[in-house]
C-alpha cells in the first residue's frame, strides 16, 4: 500500500475532481497539482483563469491568470457569512474569547467576510488558521463559496485594483497628508520610523507578504487563494545563479526577506519553515513569504476526512482510475536522499521510485509541461523486452538527443556554435510533454503548447512512432498509467500499443518491467550521470556529447534548466528490485505466475548477502565506493532549521509567563484610532544615503556583541536566515544533518564559513549561534551594519511600486517622489537599482494624462544615472515610445 504523503494529500484525479466539484462555475480549471514529495499527492494546486487579454506590469512582472489553491483542513461550516458596506483594506477582523468576531471600519460594498464563528472543538485548528491568515493580510473575500464573487474577485486582481486605497493614500505625501490608517500601515512596514508602533493588523499588506485573494468554505474544507508566484529561490540559485548580481543586490533581497520575517514577529507568529523553497520570487527578483508555508497554516492543510476517520489512501474517491496506479509504491514523503539512494542501491526501493527521488531533487514537478519529472527510454518498441536479446533495448550510456540526432550533427552543432554545445537546455520540452500527453490534454493547451492550429492526425500515432520521432526522455506515465493511450477526443484516435501486447495494462506491466530489469539495472548510473551528474559540466560532458545550450542572459531568473546534482560518477545499482515488490498487476503478470521465477533477489534482501556475482572483495569495494559517494552529496540534504520539535507556531513575550488562548495571541499591540501628523520633509529625509564609509570590522562586531533575542521560535527563524545567506554566497548549504549534529555537540562551525567574506561571516555566525538567546531579533537583523544606507532607502523607495494597482498611479507616486530628489539622494548605484522597477511604467502608459509624468520621471532618471545606465535603461524606452508613435 502507498504510503500517505501527509494527511489528507490526493493523488491528481482525485484532487482536479474535488476542485471542480467544489469550485464549479468559478471558471477556474486546474492546472496541476503542487506535490512536497516526490510522488504527485497534493493538497494545493495550480488553478487557471482566462485572461481578458488586458495584461498589465507589476514591476517587470506580468500578471496572468494563474493561482494557487491551498486546502485548509477542516471539519464542517465554521463560518457565516454577511454582506457588509466595508472595503477589504479598511477592515480588521478581530477574534474574540467568545468566538465572535467584530468588524473595524467603512468604505465600499459588494465584499463578504466572516460574520459570528460557530464553536466547534473540532474546529478549533482552523479557527486558528484563519484567525492568523485574517491578522496577517489583508483577505479580500472570506466565506462560502460563492463562484461569482471568486471569479470578480480574480478579475479585479488581473485588472490591478485590489490595492488602490493603499497608493492613492501614498499619493498624498507631498501634501503632508495620509488618508485612513491603510497608508501609516504600509509606510511602517517599509521602515519610515514615525510609525513604527503602529500595527494595523490586517488592514494592509506587507509588500512582502503574497496577498491572500480568498478564503472560501466548501463542505468539508477551505479552499485559500494567492496568486501565483513564477520563482522560488531556490530556482534562482539553481537554474538562475547570476541573476543575484551583485554583493549589493543580495544585501537588498536578504533586508526585504528580514522586513517581513520582523513582520510576522511583532505578531508573535514565527514562519517555522523557512528556507530556499519556500521563498518565492517575481519576474524582477522581488520576494514574498507566503502565508501558507508559515508552520501552523502548513500543518493544518489538506482534506480532512469524515469526523473520527483518517484517510488512508491516496485515492479519495472509489472510482479513481489512479488507485492501482500507486497501490504498490514504496515511497515515503520525506526527501532524504541518502536514505532512498541506499535503499535503491540495496534493491528496496525500484528503479522508478528512485528516479522521482532525483526529479524531485532537481526541482521538476508533477504535472506541469514545462518542467515535468523524466524518465529514461529504456526500449525502440520494434520488438518485445528480453533480457535475453539484444535486440530492442536503448543504449543508456547516451542521452536520447544523441541517439536521435547522431554524433556526426552534434559534432557540427559544438563546433560551429559561438558558444559550442551539443544538447538543448532541457532533456524533456513542454512540447514534448504535450504530445506524449496529447490524448489526456485539452485542446486549449494543446493549442498553446504545440501548435496554434489543432491538427489531431499530427500527433505520433503509436509508441514506437514517438519514440523515433522525439529528441526527448521519457515521462513517468508511460511506466505507470494505463489511461495516458485512451484519447479524450473524439477525433484523435487511441495511442496505438505496441503489436506485442493486446491491452495498455500489459504494455504497463512490461513496460514497467523493462525498467526494472536487471539490464537496466546494471545501465541506469550512466543514464544518471547524463541527466542530473557529472557528464552535464567539464571535460565529461564534451567527451559525452552532452555540452548543454548556454541560456542567451545567464542574469535573467528562470525556474527550469537542468539541475546537476552530482559532480562524480554515480555509483552502478548493487541488486535489482525483487519483481513483486513493484509490480501493481501480479495477478495478471506471466513473469509473476510463472514457477520457479528468479527470486535470487528477494533470498538476497532476506539474508543481507552480497550477490553471488560478487566476490566478497568486489562487494566491499562497490560498498565503499557507495559509501564515499554518499558522503560527497550532503548538498543534497540541507538543513535550514536549528530545531526539528514540533510547537505552536504563535508566541508572544507579554505571554510567555502565562497560559494563552490562540485569540489572544494575534491581537495587535495598539489599535490606532487617529491618524497622525505626517511631515513630508522628515519622510523625505529617509531617502539621504552614504555608503563612502565600508563597514568595519569593529562595527560589525559590536553590533553581533549586542544580539540577542527573546523567544526561540523567532531565534529559529533567524538561524534559517543564516543558512540561506550563507548558501547565496557559497552556491551550496551550510548545514546537513551530519554538520549540524557535529555542530549542536561541538560548537566546531562548517569550515565553508571560512569561505565567506568576513562581513557576510560575521552576521551568519551571529545568526546560528547555538544559544538561541545570543541570537539576534529580527528588527536588531534590520539595523545590523551589513545593511549600507542605500539598501534601506531602495526599500522604501520601491516598496509601494509592488502594491496591487494600475501602473498609472504607481507611476504617479513614484514621479512625485523622484521629483522631490530621492533618487539624486540616494546615490548612482541606487538610481540605476531602481530604474528597472520605475521606467517600465513610462513605456507601459497609455493615457494622455501620464505623459508629464512620464517625462519627469524620464528627466530625474537622466540626472543621477550614469552615461552607461542611462543607455542600458532609457535608451530602450525612448525606441520603444517612438516606435509606438
Amino acid at each position: 500500500m502507498a504510503r500517505s504523503p501527509g494527511t489528507g494529500a490526493m493523488c491528481p484525479d482525485c484532487l482536479e475532481r474535488r476542485i471542480r466539484s467544489d469550485l464549479a462555475g468559478s471558471g477556474l480549471s486546474f492546472v496541476h497539482g503542487v506535490s512536497d514529495s516526490p510522488l504527485p499527492f497534493a493538497s494545493s494546486a495550480v488553478v487557471q483563469m482566462a485572461s481578458d487579454g488586458s495584461d498589465q506590469c507589476i514591476g517587470s512582472q506580468k500578471t496572468c491568470g494563474y493561482f494557487v489553491l491551498v486546502v485548509l483542513n477542516g471539519g464542517k461550516t465554521y463560518v457565516d457569512t454577511k454582506k457588509c458596506e466595508n472595503n477589504p483594506l479598511e477592515q480588521s477582523l478581530i477574534f474574540k474569547d467568545d468566538n465572535h468576531c467584530a468588524v473595524q471600519a467603512d468604505s465600499s460594498p459588494g465584499i463578504e467576510h466572516v460574520g459570528d464563528l460557530q464553536s466547534s472543538s473540532s474546529s478549533n485548528n482552523q479557527q486558528l488558521t484563519v484567525n492568523i491568515i485574517t491578522k496577517l493580510t489583508p483577505v479580500y473575500y472570506l466565506g462560502r463559496v460563492a463562484t461569482t464573487e471568486i471569479r470578480d474577485l480574480m478579475a479585479s486582481y488581473m485588472n490591478l485594483s485590489i490595492e488602490q486605497d493603499v497608493i492613492n493614500s501614498l499619493n498624498l505625501l507631498c501634501e503632508n497628508t495620509i488618508s485612513g490608517p491603510a497608508g501609516l500601515g504600509f509606510l511602517s512596514f517599509v521602515g519610515f520610523s514615525a510609525f513604527d508602533d503602529i500595527h494595523p493588523s490586517g488592514l494592509v499588506r506587507h509588500p512582502n507578504i503574497l496577498p491572500v485573494l480568498a478564503v472560501v468554505e466548501s463542505s468539508d474544507c477551505c479552499y485559500m487563494f494567492q496568486p501565483k508566484a513564477p520563482y522560488t529561490l531556490e530556482n534562482i540559485m539553481h537554474y538562475s545563479p547570476e541573476a543575484l548580481c551583485s554583493d549589493w543586490h543580495i544585501r537588498f533581497f536578504i533586508y526585504q526577506i528580514m522586513s517581513a520575517l520582523a513582520y510576522l514577529h511583532d505578531f508573535g507568529v514565527h514562519h517555522g519553515n523557512l528556507k530556499p523553497s519556500t521563498i518565492l520570487m517575481s519576474d524582477s527578483l522581488w520576494p514574498y513569504l507566503s502565508i501558507s508555508d508559515i508552520s501552523h497554516v502548513k500543518q493544518n492543510r489538506g482534506f480532512g476526512g469524515p469526523e473520527g476517520s483518517i484517510l488512508n489512501s491516496c485515492c479519495a474517491e472509489e472510482d479513481c482510475s489512479s488507485r492501482s496506479i500507486f497501490a504498490s509504491f514504496n515511497l515515503p514523503s520525506s526527501l532524504d536522499w541518502s536514505s532512498h539512494f541506499k535503499r535503491w542501491w540495496t534493491g528496496e526501493l525500484s528503479n522508478y521510485e528512485y528516479l522521482l527521488v532525483l526529479n524531485k531533487l532537481a526541482g521538476r514537478r508533477w504535472g506541469d509541461p514545462a518542467f515535468h519529472p523524466v524518465m529514461p527510454w529504456v526500449i525502440d518498441f520494434t520488438v518485445r523486452p528480453d533480457e535475453n536479446s539484444d535486440i530492442g533495448w536503448r543504449d543508456l550510456t547516451k542521452s536520447k538527443w544523441r541517439l536521435a540526432k547522431g554524433d556526426e550533427q552534434l559534432d557540427f552543432t559544438y563546433s560551429s556554435s559561438d558558444v559550442p554545445y551539443h544538447v538543448s537546455d532541457e532533456c524533456l520540452s513542454e512540447l514534448a510533454v504535450c504530445s506524449y500527453k496529447a490524448r489526456r490534454l485539452s485542446k486549449t493547451i494543446l493549442r498553446s503548447a504545440v501548435r496554434s492550429v489543432y491538427e489531431p492526425n499530427e500527433y505520433p500515432s503509436s509508441m514506437q512512432r514517438l519514440y523515433q520521432w522525439t529528441p526527448d526522455e521519457c515521462i513517468p506515465e508511460f511506466y505507470s498509467d494505463p489511461w495516458i493511450f485512451v484519447s479524450l477526443h473524439s477525433e484523435m484516435s487511441n495511442l496505438a500499443l505496441p503489436s506485442w501486447v493486446t491491452s495498455s495494462e500489459e504494455f504497463i506491466c512490461l513496460h514497467r518491467d523493462a525498467l526494472e530489469s536487471d539490464r537496466v539495472s546494471q545501465q541506469l548510473h550512466h543514464w544518471i550521470d547524463i541527466t542530473f551528474g557529472y557528464k552535464l559540466a567539464g571535460e565529461a560532458s564534451v567527451e559525452a556529447k552532452n555540452v548543454m545550450l548556454p541560456p542567451s542572459d545567464p542574469s535573467r531568473p528562470k525556474s527550469i534548466g537542468r539541475r546537476q546534482l552530482f559532480t562524480k560518477p554515480h555509483p552502478k545499482r548493487l541488486i535489482s528490485t525483487p519483481h513483486s515488490a513493484y509490480h501493481n498487476k501480479v495477478e495478471s503478470c506471466a513473469r509473476c505466475q510463472r514457477k520457479g521465477s528468479n527470486s535470487t533477489t528477494d533470498v538476497l534482501l532476506n539474508d543481507c548477502n552480497p550477490p553471488n556475482m560478487f566476490s566478497q572483495v568486489d562487494y566491499l569495494e562497490e560498498f565503499e565506493q557507495a559509501t564515499l559517494f554518499m558522503e560527497l552529496q550532503h548538498h543534497l540534504n540541507p538543513i535550514y532549521s536549528y530545531s526539528n520539535t514540533a510547537a505552536c507556531c504563535c508566541s508572544s513575550v507579554k505571554y510567555l509567563k502565562r497560559q494563552f488562548s490562540d485569540q489572544e495571541v494575534l491581537q495587535p499591540d495598539s489599535v490606532l484610532s487617529v491618524v497622525p501628523d505626517f511631515d513630508f520633509g522628515s519622510y523625505l529625509e529617509c531617502f539621504e544615503s552614504d555608503d563612502s564609509s565600508s563597514i568595519g570590522y569593529q562595527e560589525l562586531l559590536r553590533w553581533k556583541q549586542r544580539s540577542c533575542s527573546v523567544i526561540e521560535h523567532h531565534a529559529n527563524d533567524i538561524f534559517s536566515i543564516g543558512c540561506i545567506l550563507a548558501e547565496i554566497y557559497l552556491h551550496r548549504p551550510l548545514f546537513d544533518a551530519s554538520l549540524l549534529a557535529a555542530y549542536k555537540e561541538t560548537g566546531m562551525l562548517p569550515g565553508a564559513l571560512h569561505e565567506l567574506p568576513v562581513h557576510v561571516r560575521l552576521l551568519v555566525e551571529s545568526c546560528i549561534q547555538r544559544q538561541w538567546e545570543r541570537r539576534p531579533c529580527s528588527k536588531h537583523l534590520l539595523e545590523s551594519p551589513y545593511f549600507p544606507p542605500s539598501v534601506r532607502s531602495a526599500y522604501m523607495f520601491l516598496a509601494p511600486l509592488q502594491l496591487l494597482c494600475t501602473s498609472g498611479d504607481r507611476l504617479k507616486y513614484v514621479t512625485k517622489l523622484a521629483s522631490e530628489g530621492t533618487l539624486k539622494a540616494m546615490g548612482e548605484f541606487a538610481a540605476e537599482v531602481c530604474a528597472p522597477y520605475c521606467l517600465p511604467f513610462v513605456s507601459s502608459s497609455r493615457l494622455d494624462v501620464d505623459t508629464e509624468s512620464c517625462l519627469r520621471l524620464l528627466k530625474e532618471f537622466l540626472k543621477c544615472l550614469s552615461v552607461q545606465a542611462a543607455k542600458k535603461h532609457i535608451l530602450p524606452i525612448i525606441q520603444k515610445i517612438l516606435q509606438a508613435g
